[in-house]
């Protein structure tokens, strides 16, 4: 049995039998033909042909008047039992397809979240899926507190205002929208009373929206609701870990006046070369806050040593000096969301030929988020004021970081913030 257009297809030996059996035992004979052909009566024979186009099938009942009709009821009454058994399982056989069609795009939407790294990133994901599983020509998500994001994939088909229109009336009523244009818009919401958003989509770039389709997108917006909503707490929570941070490493710096600003600029730069070798956002990410924590050990030191501007340190001032790298880690060491930063605050000041402290590791035994920061750490101490030496600008600093690239730094760490510094006015 197959189904075509609707049609069910049936193999000649499933309803033809049935129907011979039934025309033999009231003394006809049954014959089945194409349904595009006309079988005609021979000059003696009696007999009635009944169309069959739901099996794509025409029949014809030979046999005595009086029996044929019987024959002929009979066979109507088998060809309707067994089209409605058909026609169900037909149905079964397509809400099977349309769940398993469901569970294959949440599953690849799940695979691209994965790799999404922000909510913006994750509404691309989200619209992209959602447009390519039901066959759209153009779509839009939008968020309530976030603004639109539009895909179109046919040039001139999409109506940017009147999409973005229908996914907020969608998002504010919270129910499904449709529009004269075939535009249909489902509302994200993490509850009957909690709306984010909408997702709508325009028309089909073949055929109509199914009743499947509909089902489909309807489990993908809650779906999406929920992981979009995980996500904006989750940067909500990240926004203010990082903000958190940052006014603790600004009252550090604040303590020795050489250094105000250093950790900040330190992040910057790094974030630079990081953009520059194309690094995860996540990567990024905790690479910015060690550049940012890198100094935090200082936390330890006297402030006498700190506010020092007049003289040398002496080697006693030194030697705890050298220490606030591992001061930093012991500080970070219980924090399980820091630990990818560890290596980078602990080595920091580790150089490439393996002459730097605290232990003296060198090349690419040094983490490479410590390489970074070692040459954005060194080029804003040459271009800050300090007292116990002149300040560079920045074309002495960048003629320092090559000098000592391959033995103080790592040359790809030089190379990569020489690489960010190009086209920039006065800073890197």
């Amino acid at each position: 049995m197959t189904h075509k257009n609707g049609i069910i297809v049936l193999p000649p030996e499933h309803l033809e039998a049935m129907i011979k059996i039934a025309a033999e035992n009231l003394g006809c004979r049954a014959e089945f033909f194409p349904l595009e052909q006309n079988p005609s009566l021979g000059r003696d024979d009696q007999g009635e042909v009944l169309p069959l186009p739901e099996f794509r099938r025409k029949l014809l009942l030979k046999g005595p008047k009086n029996r044929i009709r019987p024959a002929l009821d009979i066979a109507k009454k088998l060809a309707r039992e067994i089209s409605a058994q058909e026609q169900e399982s037909f149905s079964l056989t397509q809400e099977i397809t349309e769940r398993y069609e469901q569970l294959a795009t949440l599953f690849e939407m799940s695979d691209k979240l994965g790799m999404a790294g922000d909510n913006q990133s994750r509404a691309a994901a989200i619209l992209d899926t959602a447009a390519t599983a039901v066959s759209a020509s153009c779509g839009c998500l939008m968020l309530l507190e976030g603004g639109c994001r539009f895909i179109n994939r046919r040039e001139g088909e999409m109506d940017r205002e009147a999409v973005g229109a229908l996914a907020r009336r969608a998002a504010e009523r919270n129910k499904p929208e449709v529009d004269e244009k075939k535009h249909i818009a489902l509302p994200l919401a993490v509850n009957e009373n909690h709306p984010i958003g909408a997702l709508a989509l325009g028309p089909r770039t073949e055929g109509i929206y199914r009743s499947g389709d509909v089902k489909m997108l309807a489990t993908l917006a809650s779906y999406a609701a929920l992981l979009l909503e995980s996500g904006r707490l989750y940067e909500g929570l990240e926004t203010l870990f990082f903000s958190t941070i940052k006014s603790m490493v600004e009252a550090i710096d604040a303590k020795d006046p050489r250094t105000r600003g250093h950790s900040e600029r330190v992040r910057r730069y790094s974030a630079r070369m990081a953009k520059e070798m194309g690094m995860s956002s996540q990567d990024q990410k905790m690479l910015e806050l060690a550049a940012l924590l890198h100094d935090l050990g200082k936390i330890g030191l006297p402030d006498s040593i700190l506010n020092n501007v007049k003289s040398h340190l002496t080697e006693e001032q030194w030697r705890l000096v050298k220490q606030h790298p591992e001061i930093g880690v012991s500080i970070l060491t219980h924090v399980a969301q820091l630990k990818k930063v560890l290596p980078a605050i602990g080595q920091h000041h580790e150089r490439y030929d393996g002459s730097g402290y605290p232990a003296g590791v060198k090349g690419q035994d040094i983490s490479l988020f410590a390489r970074i920061i070692a040459v954005a750490d060194a080029y804003d101490a040459m271009t800050t004021q300090r007292t116990y030496r002149p300040t560079f600008d920045s074309r002495q600093a960048l003629a320092e970081l090559k000098e000592n690239s391959g033995n103080q730094f790592d040359p790809l760490a030089v190379e990569l913030f020489i690489q960010s510094f190009s086209g920039e006015d006065d800073q890197p």
